[in-house]
């Protein structure tokens, strides 16, 4: 038996699988149009969420730990917390909802036409909490809403 065809047989194969090889390396390498992070993750810290005042907040010792009796508080994205509005209580964090945008701080309270608070951030997002019915768990229970600025809307040519 010729050790010839079987070379050149296995030629192809050696060849398509060191080109797959390198197609699966280069995926794990990011390309143009993988996003990177806006801002690094909060590092873990074992400090009392502070209240919001708009001002970066320093971080305390250990001893001063938040109270588990603070149901009526909302914790924001910068490890912050404010009083949660519309009477909600145990309130989902704001960080599970603010989305890949840089923290806004507070800068007032506005009520809606529909008789909602919500505050308003210093880049024109609005975020809010309140409690509604879920018909699945036959309860109330908190909701925490953030409503980010889109673009501005497409201008029309005058009539």
């Amino acid at each position: 038996m010729s050790w010839r065809p079987l070379l050149l047989g296995l030629i192809p194969v050696l060849g398509l699988a060191a080109l797959a090889y390198q197609l699966m390396v280069d995926g794990e390498q990011p390309t143009m149009n993988t996003p990177g992070p806006l801002s690094p993750p909060p590092s873990p810290t074992d400090s009392l969420p502070q209240a919001a005042t708009g001002r970066i907040a320093t971080i305390r010792s250990a001893a001063n730990k938040q109270q588990t009796g603070n149901r009526h508080k909302l914790t924001l994205p910068n490890g912050t917390f404010v009083d949660a509005l519309n009477g909600a209580v145990d309130s989902p964090p704001m960080s599970d909802y603010w989305g890949p945008f840089d923290w806004s701080p507070i800068i007032g309270i506005e009520r809606s036409s529909a008789g909602v608070d919500w505050y308003k951030h210093a880049d024109g997002s609005y975020s809010t909490t309140e409690m509604v019915m879920r018909s699945d768990l036959g309860r109330k229970v908190a909701m925490t809403r953030v409503a980010h600025p889109g673009p501005a809307p497409a201008t029309t040519s005058p009539r």
